[in-house]
């Protein structure tokens, strides 16, 4: 997107002055010449991966660029009078201990092109042949605490904090890159493994899950539920404060006000447009996922992107928390996401292929797995997959290529049901659909070839008490 901004070149020859519309005529015409960029804030360090690098490039408002578990909303939670804040440090001690920082620790394998290029002749065996490599990179982000039930303390964030999923390609080498692990940093330090309990690439919220027994007593102590209040009542110009982990840099607080309500806001990362806040309130990278509080200490939004480039301040966003409260409350609810031992787990029994990353720019191909042969009597077969099918999502999870399709299998058993998101080619053009599988043991699949390309896992079997955020009443 251009924004346009007016330079006035004023003519100072002295034989114009005195001559108004002579001044008039020789004023420069307006320059169009701002570009804007929005970035999601989520800092990747390590490697040339950066989350969320995003482009603004649209001038209708788009910005191209956390009994049933609910959220908390009893009156547990101390006010502070909202009309007489001058010292703002009460409102920083509510709410610091309900936030986390979130650190995604992510695999990266890049596979060299072979063939006699310059990439295999300085970095390769000699042989144009392949070369792979694997190495670690860590991404950083926030959450907040909505949640505890017997056995977990669950906390929401962005999906694009807790879930990495990337590939690509270029002349000399292409690689994919993911999600291995998740830790979350509570307000007093400690750090403890997080897993995922549930996630939603298009309205960018997943839900993490936290074992209470591996959180020591102290920080159990230390740290606190958010209380949710009605982002729907929210006003231009009311009062907030934003809290994550900036930079990946730990815990920090930023003041502000509601600038405006129901903006567009278009991401380049997904390109998908949610309507959120937007504040003046400073938004950096890392503080994606984190709370956007107001005076009283209530959570109303998720701090999710913000807008940055030269002579652009104080545009930063969140998701307003009543859009999407239903959303949250089921994914707390639902199985924390655990591997699956490999004898464990279930199969579709499908080969695929990545749709390459030129197809999708030249010719407009969804991003995802393409099904290029389908086992005979296989789950794939009998729920309708079909050859050619992009598949794009694995129950809200996005899927952006094989790799990423048999990670996120990886985490259901043999008998367990999964509902796919496909893309299915129709004429010029494709077709989105869902489709439940019921996933089964690789020995049930007669061409066991076909099975092993393909890899599955499982959710924890254990019920849990469902539970529900917190509400301010």
């Amino acid at each position: 997107m251009m924004y346009p901004e007016t330079n006035f070149n004023y003519d100072n020859n002295n034989e114009n002055k005195g001559n108004r519309k002579q001044r008039r005529q020789n004023k420069s015409r307006r320059n169009l010449h701002k570009a804007a960029a929005v970035l999601a804030g989520v800092a990747v360090i390590g490697g040339s991966f950066w989350g969320g690098s995003l482009l603004t490039q649209n001038t209708e408002n788009t910005v191209q660029a956390a009994s049933t578990m609910n959220l908390s909303k009893d009156e547990t939670t101390p006010d502070i009078v909202a009309s007489s804040l001058t010292d703002y440090s009460d409102l920083a001690a509510q709410c610091l201990p309900q936030v986390v920082s979130v650190t995604n620790v992510i695999e990266v394998t890049s596979t060299s092109n072979g063939g006699s290029d310059l990439f295999n002749f300085f970095y390769g065996n000699g042989q144009n042949q392949n070369q792979t490599s694997t190495q670690e990179s860590e991404a950083y982000g926030s959450g907040v605490i909505i949640g505890k039930t017997e056995d977990e303390l669950l906390m929401v964030t962005n999906n694009h904090v807790a879930v990495y999923d990337k590939t690509g390609n270029t002349m000399y080498y292409s690689y994919t890159a993911s999600t291995k692990e998740r830790k979350v940093t509570f307000v007093d330090g400690t750090e403890v493994e997080a897993n995922l309990k549930g996630a939603d690439s298009d309205a960018d919220i997943a839900v993490l899950a936290v074992k209470l027994s591996d959180i020591p007593e102290d920080t159990l102590n230390a740290i606190s539920v958010a209380t949710i209040d009605n982002s729907d009542d929210v006003k231009v110009g009311q009062g907030v404060m934003a809290i994550g982990n900036a930079l990946g840099l730990g815990q920090t607080t930023t003041f502000g006000h509601v600038s405006a309500l129901n903006k567009d806001v278009t991401t380049s990362d997904d390109n998908v447009t949610r309507s959120m806040m937007q504040i003046d309130a400073a938004i950096n990278a890392g503080n994606s996922g984190g709370g956007l509080f107001d005076a009283n200490g209530h959570l109303i939004g998720i701090n999710s992107a913000k807008s940055s480039g030269e002579g652009v301040e104080g545009m930063g966003y969140a998701i307003p928390i009543s859009s999407v409260e239903d959303l949250i409350n089921n994914m707390m609810n639902q199985k924390t996401k655990v591997q699956v031992d490999e004898d464990q787990r279930g199969y579709l029994g499908i080969q695929g292929v990545d749709v390459p990353t030129e197809y999708v720019q030249r010719f407009g191909m969804p991003e995802g797995a393409m099904v290029t042969k389908i086992t005979e009597g296989s789950p794939a077969s009998d729920a309708g997959l079909q050859l050619n099918d992009i598949i794009t999502a694995v129950d809200g999870q996005k899927v952006s290529s094989f790799e990423t399709l048999r990670s996120a299998l990886s985490y259901y058993a043999a008998g367990e049901s999964v509902t796919i998101t496909v893309q299915r080619p129709n004429g010029n053009q494709y077709t989105e659909t869902q489709i439940t599988v019921t996933l089964a043991d690789r020995s049930t699949i007669t061409d066991t070839t076909e099975a092993d390309t393909e890899e599955g896992s499982s959710e924890a079997e254990t019920q849990e008490p469902q539970v529900q955020m917190q509400k301010a009443q």
